[in-house]
């Protein structure tokens, strides 16, 4: 009996472990290597602006970031870097040297925590101000990711996407 439950013990182990290892997952840069590789890989860059001590960023951080779905769509179709906000260490952006917090007052708004989106051309294509849920957060990644952007605000997207799911509904 013993040996049994220590079978069935030993398989629930490799079983998480293999469930833990096959979910994608991604991982926070540093802000100088993050857009290069945002760059070479063609991928959009999340920059998550936040401070010390903000709670609504360490929300942020474990229940949206740490969301398996918020985590698997990053992991495919972004590259991430957080920044301080009140940070004086300086890097590289687009060939000179500027602190994070010269950064943060450029690419974020005020308050953290703060989200920005950014192209490949180091253009900014969307600004969250805020603690925002990881359902919302994976339909701002839908919208991001796929280029949304180019043709409709947020708003026309969301509303198209009711207006499909209705349509769907009635067939």
């Amino acid at each position: 009996m013993k040996k049994l439950r220590i079978i069935i013990i030993i398989a629930i182990a490799i079983l998480t472990c293999g469930t833990a290892l096959s979910e994608e997952t991604f991982k926070w840069l540093d802000f100088a290597e993050a857009f290069p590789k945002a760059r070479a890989e063609g991928k959009h860059l999340i920059i998550n602006f936040y401070s010390i001590g903000c709670g609504w960023c360490r929300k942020m951080d474990s229940s949206t970031y740490g969301d398996s779905a918020v985590a698997s769509i990053i992991a495919k179709d972004f590259v991430a870097a957080r920044m301080n906000v009140a940070s004086n260490r300086k890097v590289d952006w687009m060939g000179e040297q500027v602190s994070e917090r010269e950064i943060a007052s450029a690419l974020a708004g005020r308050g953290t925590p703060f989200t920005t989106f950014i192209d490949t051309a180091g253009v900014v294509v969307a600004r969250l101000p805020g603690y925002v849920d990881a359902p919302r957060f994976i339909s701002i990644l839908e919208y991001v990711g796929g280029y949304w952007y180019e043709n409709l605000s947020y708003q026309e997207y969301i509303v198209s996407g009711k207006v499909i799911e209705a349509q769907d509904k009635q067939k």
